[in-house]
C-alpha cells in the first residue's frame, strides 16, 4: 500500500454539496443586485471559506452584506442539505472498502459537517475522525486542519495523501507537507493537471490510486 492514511475533505469529495450551496450563495447575493451566474460561483468561491467569499464578494462588488447574512445564509443550506444534499457517486464503495485509516478535514463548521454526513448516511464512516478548520480558526490554505487530522491519526504528513476538490485545499495539502489527489467531478481538470497535480474523474479509481 502506497499510503498509511487517507484525508478527505467533505464538500465535493465526500458529499455533493457545492451546487446547493453556490445556489443560495446567488440567491442571497441577488438580493444586493449582484448578479452571479452558477459557472461563475462555482470557478470562484469553490474551496473558499465563508468569511473568504464574504469578503471576495465586498471587494469585488463593492457591497456591503447584512450582519445576519450568514445566519440567513447557515439556514436556507442547512434546509437545502436536508432535503437534497448526496453522497458523492461511489463514495460509499471506497470508504466501506479501505484497510487503511481515514479522516475527513473541511473547512466548513461541524454542524454543517455532521448534518451532511448523517444525512448521506455517512457518519458512521467517520465518526469521531472529523476536523474543522473553523475549530481550529485557520482555514485552508492553512494546512493546519490536515496536520492536525494527521496528528490525530498518528501519522506523518509523508504517511498520507489528501483528497481535495479545489486549488485552496490543494495549497494547504502541499504546504503541509502531504501528497494530494483532486476528485474532478465535472470540473475542468487543466487547472490541476497543468500544474502537474494528479486528478481522477470517478471516485471508485480511488481504490486503485492508492494501491
Amino acid at each position: 500500500m502506497k499510503y498509511k492514511a487517507i484525508i478527505f475533505d467533505c464538500d465535493g469529495v465526500l458529499v455533493d454539496s457545492e451546487s446547493i450551496t453556490m445556489n443560495v450563495f446567488i440567491e442571497l447575493f441577488s438580493a444586493y443586485g449582484v448578479e452571479m451566474s452558477y459557472d461563475y460561483a462555482i470557478k470562484t468561491l469553490t474551496g473558499k471559506a465563508f468569511d473568504q467569499i464574504v469578503e471576495y464578494v465586498e471587494e469585488e462588488y463593492q457591497i456591503t452584506l447584512n450582519e445576519d447574512f450568514e445566519k440567513q445564509f447557515r439556514q436556507k443550506t442547512f434546509e437545502a442539505f436536508k432535503n437534497d444534499i448526496q453522497p458523492i457517486d461511489g463514495i460509499k464503495e471506497v470508504v466501506s472498502q479501505l484497510k487503511i485509516p481515514f479522516a475527513v478535514a473541511s473547512n466548513g463548521p461541524m454542524s454543517k459537517m455532521e448534518l451532511n454526513l448523517k444525512t448521506t448516511g455517512l457518519y458512521p464512516y467517520f465518526e469521531g475522525n472529523m476536523f474543522s478548520a473553523y475549530d481550529l480558526q485557520a482555514w485552508k490554505p492553512d494546512p493546519k486542519v490536515f496536520v492536525t487530522t494527521a496528528q490525530h491519526l498518528g501519522m506523518q504528513p509523508s504517511d498520507c495523501v489528501v483528497i481535495e476538490d479545489s486549488m485552496s485545499g490543494v495549497v494547504a495539502a502541499q504546504n503541509g507537507g502531504f501528497d494530494v489527489m483532486v476528485y474532478v467531478g465535472h470540473q475542468e481538470e487543466e487547472k490541476y493537471t497543468s500544474k502537474g497535480i494528479k486528478v481522477f474523474k470517478d471516485m471508485k479509481e480511488l481504490l486503485i490510486l492508492i494501491d
